[in-house]
């Protein structure tokens, strides 16, 4: 019995897609500058063909490269690695800090010289050799003043998943932030700025203050409206104007506030069982 997409006839049918995440139909080819047009003709140049038997839909036209699928945890996207924003944002649900000791899914509620731990107990396991997921050590904590006076606290994690053995360093960060008196924080993947410009360059692999301007920058171009004055007052610091935007701190004001949110639940819930009975 032939297959379901060779015929016997031998010609097999054209791929099919899934259209929840491919356009149903080829989009349009970019506007053409008449500028741009006639000094490429001048010069023969031609737009590069994409490779035989490759689906329009999935090559990019402006950057002349096929189209990845870029994403996850549930939510992927075929677009253009050149295309692809610097910030992945991510759900609210991943903003929960948890005890970086191996071995240990407890909410943290300390910070002890940067790593969070749940309490004394896996603070003496830390101190016995038992390790930590090093995906769950901030790399670096900064808090800055908003417009309206209020501390916003930025944590730097590396990027990856916690229960990951290796510790390599990836090619982006992930950062955290939380507002005053809020446990609601928000979550982006940035990617770490290059040492120079150019394709295949190295990048920085230490956060630095030149490094966590940088990555502000990429906050504030994609929209992110706590990033915009600090950019503004970054700009006034390098060139010796005005003093730095940030200052250090930890992640313990975060984590004393998830407790007091913590004990709220409880009460509530215990105060519903009583009613209940």
């Amino acid at each position: 019995m032939p297959h379901a997409l060779v015929p016997s006839d031998g010609v097999a049918s054209p791929p099919r897609f899934i259209r929840s995440r491919v356009l149903p139909r080829p989009g349009a080819p970019p506007p053409v500058d008449p500028d741009v047009a006639a000094l490429a003709e001048a010069h023969g140049f031609k737009e590069p063909e994409p490779p035989p038997g490759t689906d329009p839909r999935l090559w990019c036209m402006e950057h002349h490269r096929p189209r990845r699928l870029l994403g996850g945890h549930g939510s992927y996207h075929v677009r253009c690695v050149a295309c692809a924003p610097p910030v992945f944002p991510r759900p609210g649900r991943g903003t929960k800090l948890w005890c970086a000791a191996r071995g240990c899914r407890a909410a943290a509620r300390w910070d002890v010289y940067g790593v969070p731990v749940c309490g004394a107990r896996c603070v003496d396991r830390i101190g016995a050799g038992c390790g930590v997921r090093v995906h769950a050590c901030p790399l670096r904590v900064v808090a800055v003043r908003s417009e309206s006076g209020q501390a916003i606290i930025f944590g730097c994690f590396p990027n990856g998943r916690n229960g990951l053995r290796r510790v390599e360093p990836t090619h982006s960060v992930r950062v955290h932030w939380w507002r005053s008196n809020t446990t609601a924080g928000r979550v982006a993947i940035l990617r770490w700025p290059k040492l120079e410009r150019g394709k295949f360059k190295p990048r920085h692999t230490v956060l630095t203050d030149a490094v966590l301007a940088d990555l502000f920058v990429q906050l504030a171009r994609v929209g992110v409206p706590e990033a915009r004055p600090v950019v503004r007052a970054a700009m006034r610091w390098a060139r010796g104007k005005a003093a730095c935007p940030w200052e250090p701190t930890t992640l313990q004001p975060v984590l004393d506030r998830m407790a007091e949110v913590r004990r709220a639940r409880w009460a509530l819930r215990t105060a519903v069982r009583q009613s209940l009975r």
